[in-house]
């Protein structure tokens, strides 16, 4: 499969390396009456190779490479040794609980636990993509708890029912 996809790369790149045609040497305003229009590559893949199978394994190459990234990061030592303070780590818990809400949401909906409407996001706040601080006031990490706590239990709610059920587990989500 991965020789597969070199070579349609490779393909791809040495097709796009082709010498000039007459139509490519034309003046422009008759390039454009005699070439037809061609959306130009947006993805990863080259559109001949444009298989559900090879786009479903590279996109699935970025959450492996997201999840060992983040393992580094997580590993790495802090170079600016910046404090983490409780209101530190309450903000940076937020930040992280945000996004985590877009995958659970993502499954909860995938596999049909919530459905319709009740999938919809709201507008996402501007904090949720800023870095974590210390220095956001302690009234300020209460309300964005507040919004990130009522945005998360529906997903929570049915994820945490199926869980209870698959595990037969009624402590299934319970944080003590």
């Amino acid at each position: 499969m991965r020789n597969l996809l070199v070579a349609g790369v490779l393909g791809f790149l040495a097709g796009g390396c082709s010498p000039q045609t007459q139509t490519e040497t034309r003046a422009p305003e008759m390039q454009a009456a005699a070439a037809p229009a061609v959306d130009p590559q947006q993805g990863n893949t080259p559109p001949e190779d444009l298989d559900p199978f090879v786009v479903m394994i590279g996109a699935e190459r970025w959450t492996v490479i997201l999840e060992r990234a983040t393992e580094g990061a997580i590993a790495a030592t802090d170079a600016t040794a910046i404090e983490r303070s409780d209101l530190y780590r309450a903000d940076a818990a937020l930040k992280r609980g945000a996004a985590q809400v877009i995958e659970l949401r993502n499954w909860v909906c995938g596999k049909g636990l919530v459905t319709g409407a009740g999938c919809n996001l709201p507008e996402w706040p501007a904090w949720t993509r800023e870095l974590p601080t210390g220095d956001t006031p302690i009234g300020e990490i209460d309300r964005r708890s507040a919004w990130l706590s009522e945005v998360m239990d529906p997903f929570t709610t049915a994820a945490c029912e199926a869980g209870r059920k698959a595990s037969n587990d009624d402590m299934f989500c319970s944080v003590e």
